[in-house]
């Protein structure tokens, strides 16, 4: 064998052992939960929300703004967690946040106002997090 092929075989045996060893680190995660056993986040909602944006002309600002984002088809399961909305723009920055704590009720549907809201051109992505 030349020495080009034995360091290409050591190579590769070194990645896919240190693959194994990275997957089997996070041996806690299980369907029933996200992140990466250090900071588990329990799954209450398994089916999905929806998001509608609610957005408003700003005359200081002289543009139309995300001034909420209603989360709708939130599970009974979610109620009294807290919901976290983050908008984002086209690199995926975060340019509006909000978040509310679920009201113990038979809403499914709630609105969560923006903190600074963004132009409402720039956002491209919402993210909602429950927890």
């Amino acid at each position: 064998m030349s020495r080009r092929t034995i360091i290409g075989v050591l190579a590769g045996v070194s990645v896919f052992g240190m693959t194994l060893a990275m997957a089997a680190s996070l041996g806690g995660i299980s369907s029933a939960t996200v992140g990466a056993d250090d900071a588990v986040v329990a799954l209450c909602d398994t089916n999905g929300v929806t998001t509608t944006y609610a957005s408003g002309w700003d005359t200081t600002d002289k543009r139309y703004e995300v001034t909420a984002v209603t989360v709708g088809a939130v599970a009974d399961a979610c109620d009294g967690q807290t919901m976290s909305v983050t908008l984002t723009d086209s690199t995926g920055a975060s340019i509006g946040t909000g978040s509310l704590s679920i009201p113990t009720s038979v809403a499914v549907s709630h609105a969560v106002s923006i903190s600074a809201p963004p132009s409402s051109k720039l956002v491209t992505g919402v993210h909602v997090t429950i927890s």
